[in-house]
């Protein structure tokens, strides 16, 4: 074999590892490309991570299906946004002591729990209360005890307490006698700015009803305080 043929086969074979060292290098994807996005799961999938984040409600609140299945008008939904508006109904009249308004709200042991705490003021409430903004209701807890249904909701709300403005005049302090009628001149009586305080409350209120009558009201059996 010649020299020449000996040359072009070591030539070769030098061109050939040259051109692989090439590939390996430029031949390498740099950077993202959209073909490289990783497949998402698809419908099947998603249904299935759906469903496991998914918390049934019936094991959110045990014994939610058993209150249905007796009581079949019952809706969470419903029962809260009326258990909300006695919840506002009930501490107004109670702050102001009128609670013949609510009467049909409470049971008869709440009821005599109220009327005690307003016999025990010793003065009709100076100041007038309301709701900051709607209070917070939520399910805590069903229970059953024999044909009786439980459900403590948990109430959270700011109130808002103003003392009653009584306008003074400016003749305010005067005891002098006069002979005569004093003649006095219309005046405007100075404008008093009433004082506000704020109050958060978190509450338990435990409501019954009797299972036996589908027609039976909600009625408020007990008051507990609640962390906040």
């Amino acid at each position: 074999m010649s020299t020449q043929v000996l040359a072009l086969i070591v030539f070769a074979v030098l061109a050939v590892v040259i051109l692989l060292q090439l590939y390996n290098v430029l031949g390498r994807k740099v950077g993202f490309r959209p073909e490289e996005k990783p497949a998402g799961p698809k419908g099947e999938d998603m249904e299935a991570i759906a469903r496991a984040e998914r918390v049934p409600e019936a094991l959110r609140m045990p014994n939610l299906e058993t209150l249905k299945t007796r009581d079949v008008n019952f809706n969470e939904i419903n029962f809260l946004e009326k258990a909300r508006e006695t919840y506002e109904q009930v501490v107004i009249a109670f702050h102001k002591g009128e609670l013949d308004t609510i009467r049909d709200k409470l049971s008869e042991k709440v009821m005599s729990s109220f009327r005690e705490a307003i016999d025990q003021r010793a003065a009709a409430p100076k100041d007038t209360v309301s709701f900051v903004d709607t209070p917070k209701a939520d399910l805590d807890h069903i229970d059953f005890k024999e044909d009786l249904a439980q459900i403590r909701v948990r109430f959270l709300s700011e109130l808002a307490y103003e003392e009653i403005a009584v306008p003074k005049s400016e003749d305010a302090g005067e005891t002098t006698e006069a002979a005569v009628p004093v003649t006095r001149l219309d005046k405007k009586a100075e404008p008093v700015k009433p004082h506000r305080s704020y109050k958060r409350t978190a509450e338990y209120w435990t409501f019954q009803k009797g299972m036996k009558n589908p027609s039976s009201p909600w009625l408020l059996t007990k008051v507990e305080a609640a962390k906040a």
